[in-house]
């Protein structure tokens, strides 16, 4: 726990000084709040008692404070009546004001500070996030990320911004009342604070039980969060399938274990507010019967009675807020330290050789393999050695789940083999800078993903800087002006969230172009013609002949059509290289390609004759 609260005051960073200030103003904003009751003190034993007795009566207290107003006040007198109270009214006036001033100003400069140094933490907490290897993401859902990211923000943001300012105004505003009380009477205001022990002890395990049970119902939160996002994700998928009544179970389900928790915590304050506030107004009641009984002994006067009254309800709301700064604290704790599990995750390593010059293209597997859980022994690759030449024209294909994606985000230091070497231009891709590596290698996935902007806005995403030539190139090649047509606002039309208003078709070619105007040294192409008719992509294929020509390229399909010119083609079965060769030679060997070519140039065939 002491970690983590030290965490919590390490988010104010560099405006904790303003939080010192603030403090300070506060301080003094409820120093000089505690002196209001004295004004009333004076009012009711010297003013009033002297003036409705005929100036025979008049009980002057002997503190330090009263005598220091004393001092201020004009004299006493029959004839100055007027005067006394207008004076008396311009201090109250004049301490309303102070007191509202340093209020003001410490209010505005925590908002401030507060503001701030939250957003700092988004901001680290964002970077970080981005810095985190892709292994990360497999493991960790991104509805849990998202709740961490904005739900335990908001949690910590409520606490720095309320809640340590009402601890330092619980303990001051406690520390004036009870010393203003006990320079009165010692014995009274003891007595009026008798019961804050229990409350102190109440309140402390009010906490530890709060801390365990918001826990539970974050994780839970969670768990409902991933069920939301990954339901928005998939909606296509689950109309297709009708399947919404399933969905609307599995999300009751958790919202009922989330409903679960949260009836818990409602119990827990159910059962600590009403009995923390039945000490309050014992505490407050046992305060009014002994100081009545100390005014009628002539222990205290009048006037005293008064004002322990006003400072005995200043102590009662510290009282009462011990129980919600600690809830606060209690839920601040934990959602600081889900927030900590995410900085705490390693990021990816960003200190290899930068590379500062054009790539030849020359790419070396030496005896790759690789497992995506560390733990388990089932392998993606096993043993895949090839070489490319610079300039060459590499194809890949297999069944699904073979390993040729892996083999791509391997290549990009995505993820790093669990054995042997991936080299490029003789350089072992492990010292070379992931960031630069990255920015030279240009990869069209298989699956485009597309950002909520215009057309244009995702194309020029890869080289926001590019001029307008370089667009209209990467355009034409990937085809997409043919599509600005049919688009309502042509390369300036949204497409929506991962682009849901274009087909499978549109968001390969928008990719494909985005990659092109990245110009990279070496091309990946991963199945960037699947979702293409075979005129666009035979036309596609041609347009990209004159990019490839001087660059290196690695093309993964399942379609001949696409892989056939390839200067070599990699047939890969479970992780392993199987076969290789040209177009020519595959088709003469008995194997997966032949059995894939056939198949194909059969149903085109079939196609023609139907026509």
């Amino acid at each position: 726990m002491t970690g983590n609260l030290k965490r919590l005051f390490q988010v104010l960073d560099r405006w904790k000084w303003h939080y010192v200030f603030s403090g300070v103003l506060m301080i003094l904003a409820l120093f000089i709040r505690s002196l209001e009751p004295k004004i009333l003190q004076i009012t009711v034993d010297n003013v009033i008692a002297y003036f409705s007795s005929g100036g025979n009566k008049g009980q002057f207290a002997n503190d330090f404070i009263s005598r220091f107003f004393y001092r201020i006040l004009p004299s006493i007198k029959m004839d100055n009546l007027e005067w006394v109270l207008i004076s008396l009214g311009i201090i109250y006036m004049v301490i309303s004001l102070l007191k509202g001033g340093f209020l003001l100003y410490s209010s505005a400069l925590t908002s401030s500070s507060s503001e701030k140094a939250i957003k700092k933490l988004r901001d680290t907490l964002f970077s970080h996030i981005q810095r985190l290897p892709l292994r990360y993401f497999t493991t960790v859902p991104k509805g849990e990320l998202i709740q961490r990211s904005t739900g335990d923000v908001e949690t910590v943001r409520r606490f720095i911004l309320n809640q340590i300012v009402e601890l330092v105004r619980m303990i001051t505003l406690f520390v004036f009342s009870f010393g203003m009380m006990y320079i009165v009477n010692a014995r009274y205001a003891f007595i009026s604070v008798a019961f804050s022990p229990i409350l102190v002890i109440g309140s402390y395990l009010f906490f530890k039980r709060e801390r365990k049970v918001w826990a539970v119902h974050e994780a839970e939160a969670d768990r409902l969060n991933s069920i939301v996002q990954e339901n928005l994700n998939g909606i296509r998928v689950v109309q297709a399938f009708a399947n919404e009544k399933y969905e609307i179970e599995r999300f009751e389900q958790q919202n009922k274990r989330k409903l679960d928790i949260a009836l818990k915590q409602s119990i827990l304050h159910a059962l600590y507010w009403p009995g923390s506030d039945f000490l309050v107004y014992l505490q407050v009641t046992m305060s009014f019967i002994v100081g009545g009984y100390f005014a009628i002994t002539n222990q205290i006067t009048v006037g005293e009675l008064l004002s322990f009254f006003s400072y005995v309800m200043m102590v009662s709301w510290p009282m009462r807020q011990v129980g919600r700064v600690l809830s606060q604290m209690g839920m601040a704790l934990v959602a600081i330290e889900r927030i900590y599990e995410i900085l705490q995750a390693e990021p990816e390593k960003q200190d290899g050789t930068p590379i500062t010059k054009r790539l030849k293209g020359e790419i070396e597997f030496r005896d790759v393999h690789f497992s995506y859980n560390s733990g388990t022994s089932e392998k993606v690759l096993e043993g895949i050695s090839f070489k490319i030449k610079p300039g060459e024209k590499v194809a890949f294909i297999g069944p699904t789940g073979s390993g040729k994606s892996t083999i791509i985000s391997l290549l990009v230091n995505l993820y790093e083999p669990s054995q042997g070497e991936i080299l490029i231009d003789g350089q072992d891709i492990r010292t070379l800078s992931r960031r630069s590596l990255r920015k030279k290698i240009g990869v069209v996935l298989q699956t485009p993903f597309l950002f909520s902007t215009t057309v244009q806005g995702n194309i020029v995403y890869a080289n926001p800087g590019a001029e307008e030539s370089l667009i209209l190139d990467s355009v034409k090649i990937a085809k997409v002006d043919e599509i600005e047509a049919v688009l309502p606002n042509g390369f300036h039309t949204l497409v929506g969230e991962k682009g849901v208003t274009l087909s499978g078709g549109q968001k390969q070619r928008v990719a494909l172009a985005r990659t092109l105007l990245s110009q990279p040294d070496i091309l990946v192409l991963d199945d960037v013609t699947s979702a293409v008719d075979t005129h666009t992509e035979h036309s596609i294929l041609q347009a990209l002949e004159k990019p490839m020509s001087d660059k290196t390229t690695l093309i993964i399909s399942h379609r001949i059509t696409s892989i056939q010119k390839a200067n070599r083609i990699l047939v890969i079965s479970k992780g392993r290289i199987v076969q290789e060769g040209d177009h020519d030679k595959l088709v003469g060997m008995e194997g997966y390609y032949r059995e894939i070519h056939n198949i194909q140039t059969a149903l085109e065939r079939e196609i023609r004759g139907v026509k």
